[in-house]
């Protein structure tokens, strides 16, 4: 997958400062890209940024601070990454709040009953996860649009986890993400601009995982998204437009043209189309 290029394409990573989202914006600077990472933890995303610039030059890297659930600043990251870089080719949809969000602050550990759970941290991860990811999406599309070419990336995650027990409301901010997703997709046919969803395909190790699992074998890294985000964000990708990929099947060893085969998932919603009805039938 190494011979995958983005010369002169921008991307916006948010969630970017950290974990899979760090990897993703590594992974496409280290593919010649330019890219813009956004996250409101300003002090870590500085530092992140200024690590990838060095490693990657920091004329192609720009830290955005910025909360994904306030419109203003989704328009912002657009505008800077505009600015700076000349363009918007992509947006990877990474950022997120994790289901341990929710639990009662004396005890973020576990996950928990919904009757349980915050109200308040409820519906915040809603407000953020869903509606974030619309408003990010909203800012950018028109750019690509006019453009005539664009990526659009949505991380979502296993299917099981949206009805698992204790995972509200984590599991349903993943189940509407994988709505939009498809909906968006579909508004986008036949424009140029794509709109997929790639999730790991297991738990990662990360922040959403409480600290003393860390150690479990059976983890992923995160370091499984980098190989399928930049062939996602490459010309290689171009007939593929809502359609779900599972990083964990990603064979990283194959070329361009196939490493994805063994990736693609049915979509979470997509349904039969109704049969159209014969001549002279009701429809």
């Amino acid at each position: 997958m190494s011979d995958i290029r983005l010369d002169g394409r921008a991307v916006i990573v948010t969630g970017g400062s950290r974990g899979m989202g760090r990897e993703m914006a590594d992974a496409l600077l280290g593919a010649g890209a330019s890219v813009t990472v956004l996250s409101p933890e300003t002090e870590e995303l500085e530092a992140t940024a200024r690590e990838l610039g060095a490693a990657h030059g920091a004329d192609r890297v720009i830290a955005h601070s910025g909360d994904i659930s306030d419109y203003a600043d989704c328009a912002g990251a657009v505008e800077a990454t505009q600015a700076t870089f000349g363009g918007l080719d992509g947006l990877v949809n990474h950022a997120g709040i994790g289901p341990l969000h929710v639990a009662p602050a004396v005890s973020q550990s576990e996950h928990v009953a919904f009757w349980i759970a915050d109200p308040v941290r409820w519906a915040r991860l809603i407000e953020v996860n869903v509606i974030g990811t619309y408003f990010m999406t909203r800012a950018a599309a028109p750019v690509m649009l006019e453009r005539g070419w664009g990526r659009i990336v949505n991380v979502t995650t296993s299917l099981p986890n949206y009805g698992r027990l204790h995972w509200s409301p984590y599991g349903c901010s993943k189940a509407g993400i994988e709505s939009e997703s498809l909906i968006f997709a579909q508004d986008l046919e036949g424009t140029g601009v794509t709109c997929n969803t790639l999730f790991p395909g297991g738990a990662v190790r990360t922040s959403f995982v409480p600290e003393k699992m860390h150690s479990n074998p059976r983890l992923l890294d995160p370091d499984i998204m980098r190989d399928p985000i930049v062939w996602l964000m490459s010309e290689h990708s171009a007939g593929h437009n809502g359609v779900r990929f599972n990083a964990r099947y990603w064979d990283a060893d194959a070329g361009p043209d196939t490493a994805f085969e063994n990736a693609v998932t049915v979509p979470a919603y997509r349904v039969p189309a109704p049969p159209v009805p014969a001549a002279g039938e009701r429809a």
